[in-house]
């Protein structure tokens, strides 16, 4: 790895560069796998797992309350066994669970753990302490968890439990929540009721792909979970099953790639990884193909290629929250405006990272606007970003691996990208972004 240092210095890839990148497993997928195999019934092998911070937090969590686990870290190229509890967790009094930055951490162990009988403790660090819980903290004490703040009202850390009893099923009315996950997260606890859960969502839920990704996969280790209509879920409790499960790369990972290649005029294959993806964010490409890159895409595979041209325009990434910095980036080099909207969970993510792009934006000659749920962007008046300029990365990993796509700039802090993508710069390096280093892999 080539994170270590304070800063990296980073040049643009060559012109026509070919790619075919060698990208992690999903975090999103990973996370959710590994929690539905803590509850279910057998053993399961999780293939293709993503070995990274986030997913490094949950293996250790889930360790921590007693769930046999083989493999991990120390044999990252292997699959994860893990032996399931058949249902609730059965902990007694667990070492305080930790889980870092990662919502999908803090809010799935949540919802299992509040599910569980015995004591639990959870928190985070002092950004996660900041993020919105108070939504998911009021609908599972409304279904009979027992969850006691230590610190702020709704908001890690969080004591779960002592209690006895099951969670009750029922009907669960959420408003637009802050998080998808917080709908995600429901779902896990609604898999341990006592009976059935309707999840009712008034007005929608931002990301709504991921929370498809949660159902689907509920199902896939034998669960009855499933939308009934665009606003009502239902799940059915009932002891899930045991599964050998291959995770996607993935899809936010290797967006990076596929919009250097519309920088750049290249062109970067990626197998694996269609339309047929669980993941939203594989349909980026697609937004790619509007600002002027030409893409194809079966169920499997995705090539994008550079054409010469970008160009700005009106896009609504309520879908796909996570490829706002990636866009931002691309509209750097697009012909004309590029406006951003229906992203406004984006604030309280690793960093409020609207205000964290714009002021990073404007650092490379763009002129942007920050609104209310986005961002309007107009690109340099020379035409491209201005070269030499140190990114502040914010302790945020996308906002270091989507401005590093500018090329020409120093990243500050480049081991944040160690949440979710620790071999990031060693991609960038073979593909020739890295002075000083021959680039390899490129076909």
């Amino acid at each position: 790895m080539i994170t270590a240092g304070p800063t990296i210095d980073l040049r643009a890839p060559p012109r026509g560069l070919v790619i075919a990148p060698r990208v992690p497993g999903s975090k999103s997928i990973t996370n959710r796998a590994l929690v539905l195999a803590a509850i279910a019934a057998g053993r399961s092998r999780i293939e293709g797992w993503l070995d990274a911070e986030d997913t490094r937090l949950m293996l250790a969590a889930l360790r921590s309350v007693g769930v046999a686990i083989e493999g991990g870290p120390e044999a990252p190229e292997r699959a994860i066994a893990i032996e399931g509890h058949n249902g609730p967790l059965r902990a007694v009094d667990a070492p305080p669970l930790f889980a870092g930055t990662a919502g999908t951490v803090a809010r799935f162990l949540l919802a299992i753990v509040a599910a569980s009988p015995g004591r639990f403790v959870l928190d985070g660090t002092p950004r996660m302490r900041e993020r919105p819980m108070a939504g998911l903290v009021d609908a599972l004490c409304d279904r009979g968890a027992v969850l006691q703040p230590l610190g702020l009202p709704g908001a890690l850390p969080l004591q779960c439990g002592p209690h006895a009893h099951r969670l009750r099923g029922g009907t669960v009315t959420l408003q637009r929540p802050a998080s998808s996950q917080f709908v995600s997260a429901l779902v896990l606890a609604a898999l341990l009721a006592d009976s059935p859960t309707t999840i009712v969502l008034r007005e929608g839920t931002p990301a709504r792909p991921y929370v498809e990704m949660t159902l689907a996969m509920v199902r896939s280790f034998g669960g009855d979970a499933r939308f009934v209509d665009d606003a009502t879920l239902q799940i059915h409790p009932r002891t899930l099953q045991a599964q050998h499960y291959v995770v996607e790369p993935d899809a936010s990972a290797a967006s990076y790639f596929l919009t250097l290649a519309a920088i750049y005029g290249g062109r970067c294959s990626l197998a694996a990884l269609g339309r047929d993806s669980l993941q939203g964010d594989a349909g980026f490409a697609h937004v790619l193909a509007r600002m002027g890159a030409e893409v194809e895409q079966d169920g499997e595979n995705t090539t994008v290629r550079g054409t010469g041209t970008l160009r700005g325009g009106d896009f609504d990434l309520a879908d796909m929250p996570d490829m706002t910095l990636t866009l931002a980036v691309a509209a750097l080099f697009a012909e004309g405006p590029t406006r951003i909207d229906g992203v406004g969970i984006l604030r309280h993510h690793e960093s409020d990272r609207l205000a964290a792009a714009a002021t990073e934006l404007r650092k490379l000659g763009a002129t942007v606007q920050e609104l209310p749920e986005g961002l309007h962007i107009v690109p340099p008046a020379a035409g491209r970003p201005h070269a030499g300029v140190a990114i502040d990365t914010y302790a945020d990993h996308r906002m270091a691996m989507a401005f590093a796509m500018v090329g020409d700039v120093t990243i500050r802090d480049p081991a944040c990208v160690a949440k979710t993508f620790p071999g990031y710069f060693d991609e960038l390096a073979r593909i020739g972004m890295t002075p000083g280093r021959d680039p390899a892999g490129t076909q």
